[in-house]
């Protein structure tokens, strides 16, 4: 016997007696004495609600009202009774939202009932998180419930009797009926709490189990086995076990992925077509053709698989091994219960749920290797479904890592209709592409405090954020000191938060492999040996994080863009700074499908005097806009005034002299004129600091530029800062601004 490791009293509780009443008696837990539960109103509910499927988008609740409308008080008290069971064990559905949902179905009826006291007080408890199977798939779970009290009574009375008194007659009931196994599951624990553990997931048992005893040990009946391995357990702590607490849940959840993570995958029907996928929604499994592999226990490891297609399919090429393999272990070992699946077919995707482990049909003609599935009863038109999914489906393959689209797979699931969210959820009824909606994702509009920061004005501000938008990659070009890298790091403060923000800045050595991936060597801890691994660059870790947060703006800043070999470092990437919405392959992940995240912004810095912006390759000007900040033109030719004005100098010749200089330079080195950075330092107003910056960052720029036509005298006589200043008080020739005294 087990006892019972939950907090879940009043769950428990409630639960038995709604299967006491009802399976027992046909009676109403709510209204006792009234045959809510019996054949007749079962049949009656399932004529309205299964037999009148509803297909259209509105909500779950929108369409039950719908199907049960002219239906008996008894057959809606039936729903709504059904709905209690369906909400009750779960944690991730809340007692408002279950409350909720019970009493407006009950106000359907002509003479409602109310819910009674203690059933309210379970609603806030919860045993488990249901997860997509038990919670948006809540049309199915109720389908199926139906359909098990509808066959109920259909049974002989002595194997009923039987069943509800005898945990294995029970299991063995309820083993044989078509239903989702979260129901299967929450039925066999509510009848039984203490001979059948609070677990909705059957990959987590089968696991639980094989962790927990040797192979000659194990039963038929991993309920069984799992009775045994609790009970010995517990007489030997004297304490309930919850194999999901340590030091238990370290002995057995050992994976590839992260505890709790969900992944969402695309199998293609490669034989059978249309006429498989049919087969598919209709038995509700998923399947790969795997005629000559044999039987592999679920959770090999890769190099297992391997070993066996290599020995299995001697007859294919060296890729198409390859290939196999990596599909077979991702159906085998990295896919799991409650993970999200799609098809596509006809140019429509159909989505499920993956229900069971995996099982192996020998001349099953293409379906040997299966996993039970439930599929949702709408499908989707590809051409019109939001980013990335588009990009994602491109990817080849009969097996296909979804994940990057998990959150759009999530409320495609939801604008179904088949689940009324939580207040606050993300959900929508509504096919959107949360990433690039502007009322969902936007980046900030310029604030007044923002262009005081910057001593630049709103509008301007406003327009380049507009373009940044609307284009993702814009790059700030100009002469030096024109506070490029400063804006750009200002813009991505403003836009993003600061874990979203990453810098990098490129050099003449900068590559591929240190952008975006490559193998970097690593110093081995034991004996000194160097290896190479695989290494994600700042590119690609970025895009990462954006995938998995969609609703946020991720910025990438690249200071002095233009000193790499920009197409060295792009490389295929190129192609995606134009079309987010596709995907291309590797250089070092050839099996992996990548693509841009629309809410990743990249900004560029260019400096003109270290290279001319003509000399950019035709590619990169396409794929960016190109945004110029000059010392002679807005928004920077009155920054240095405005912040000299702002610390107090409103007389200070700094802004003077800088006019001086840049029209001695002349629109020949436009170019190469001076921004105002060098002059924005606090204590310049003093001279031997205005010298020292004049002597020390102004003038070896200068010569620098003139190297070759000017001497370093020459360049020191004409743009030395006495010359300047000289310059600066003399009433310039406005018919020959250019001309050099």
């Amino acid at each position: 016997m087990i006892i019972p490791p939950r907090n879940d009293e009043l769950v428990r509780q409630v639960g038995w007696e709604f299967l006491e009443a009802g399976l027992n008696r046909g009676d109403s837990l709510f209204a006792p004495g009234r045959p809510v539960w019996g054949g007749q109103t079962a049949g009656e509910l399932y004529h309205l609600y299964n037999e009148r499927v509803d297909t259209g988008t509105d909500s779950f609740m929108v369409k039950l009202r719908r199907q049960l409308d002219g239906g008996s008080d008894l057959a809606i008290q039936l729903a709504a009774e059904l709905l209690t069971l369906q909400g009750l064990p779960l944690v991730n559905l809340s007692a408002a939202k279950l409350r909720e949902r019970v009493t407006t179905v009950l106000g359907w009826m002509r003479e409602p009932v109310p819910v009674p006291e203690r059933v309210l007080a379970a609603f806030e408890q919860g045993t488990w998180n249901g997860g997509i199977g038990g919670h948006t798939m809540i049309w199915k779970w109720l389908a199926d419930a139906v359909f098990v009290l509808r066959e109920w009574w259909t049974l002989p009375l002595g194997l009923r009797q039987a069943a509800l008194v005898d945990p294995w007659e029970w299991e063995s009931l309820m083993g044989t009926a078509p239903i989702v196994p979260s129901l299967r599951e929450e039925l066999l624990y509510l009848r039984f709490p203490t001979h059948f553990l609070p677990i909705v997931n059957t990959g987590h048992k089968r696991a639980i189990r094989d962790a927990f005893t040797e192979p000659h040990e194990r039963t038929s009946s991993i309920n069984r086995d799992l009775l045994g391995i609790t009970a010995r357990i517990q007489s030997e702590t004297g304490q309930p076990v919850d194999f999901y607490l340590p030091p238990y849940v370290d002995q057995w959840r050992v994976k590839e992925r992260p505890s709790g993570e969900r992944r969402a995958w695309l199998i293609r029907p490669r034989q059978g077509g249309p006429s498989l996928v049919k087969d598919w929604l209709h038995n509700s499994f998923v399947s790969l053709g795997a005629a000559h592999l044999g039987e592999i226990a679920s959770g090999a490891s890769r190099a297992v698989v391997r070993s066996t297609v290599n020995t299995a399919y001697q007859h294919l090429d060296y890729a198409q091994r390859v290939s196999l393999a990596n599909e077979f272990h991702a159906f085998l070992s990295q896919m799991e219960s409650d993970d999200i699946v799609a098809t596509l077919i006809d140019d429509r995707v159909y989505l499920g749920v993956v229900a069971g482990e995996p099982e192996f049909h020998p001349a099953s003609g293409g379906t040997e290797l299966r996993r039970p599935a439930d599929w949702a009863v709408a499908s989707f038109e590809a051409a019109m479904l939001p980013a990335p999914l588009p990009a994602e489906l491109d990817q080849q393959g009969a097996v296909v890592d979804l994940t990057g689209a998990l959150p759009v797979l999530v409320e495609l699931f939801e604008s179904i209709g088949q689940v009324e969210q939580e207040p606050g959820a993300s959900g929508t009824t509504q096919i959107v592409d949360r990433a690039v909606d502007p009322a969902t994702l936007r980046l900030n509009d310029a604030t007044d405090a923002l262009a005081k920061q910057l001593h630049m004005s709103v509008t301007w501000i406003d327009q380049l954020i507009a373009l940044w938008r609307e284009r993702r990659q814009i790059i700030l070009f100009g002469p030096p000191g024109t506070g490029k890298t400063y804006l750009a790091r200002a813009l991505a403060a403003h836009v993003a938060e600061r874990d979203a923000v990453r810098l990098v800045q490129f050099h003449p050595s900068y590559a591929y492999e240190d952008f975006f991936e490559g193998f970097r060597p690593v110093e081995n801890v034991e004996g000194g040996a160097v290896s190479f691994v695989k290494t994600p660059g700042p590119l690609r870790e970025i895009a990462a994080q954006a995938r998995n947060d969609r609703h946020r703006p991720y910025v990438l800043i690249i200071d002095e863009i233009n000193r790499a070999n920009l197409a060295k470092v792009f490389g295929e990437l190129y192609f995606l700074l134009e079309y987010r919405e596709a995907t291309v392959r590797l250089q070092y992940s050839p099996s992996e499908a990548f693509n841009l995240p629309p809410n990743v912004f990249i900004i560029g810095t260019m400096n003109t005097a270290d290279r001319s912006i003509a000399m950019v390759d035709a590619a990169i000007r396409r794929r960016f806009a190109f945004v110029e900040l000059h010392p002679d033109e807005d928004p920077v030719r009155d920054v240095l005034k405005d912040w000299l004005a702002v610390n107090g100098h409103e007389n200070d010749e700094r802004a003077r002299l800088l006019d001086s200089l840049n029209a001695l330079i002349g629109t020949e080195g436009h170019d190469f004129k001076i921004g105002p950075s060098y002059l924005m330092r606090p204590g310049l107003d003093e001279e031997s600091a205005l010298q020292r910056v004049w002597r020390h960052d102004l003038l070896p720029l200068l010569e620098e530029h003139y190297y070759g036509r000017l001497t370093r005298a020459q360049v020191r006589g004409r743009f030395g800062l006495d010359a300047v200043r000289a310059r600066s008080t003399v009433v310039p020739d406005t018919d020959n601004p250019d001309l050099v005294p």
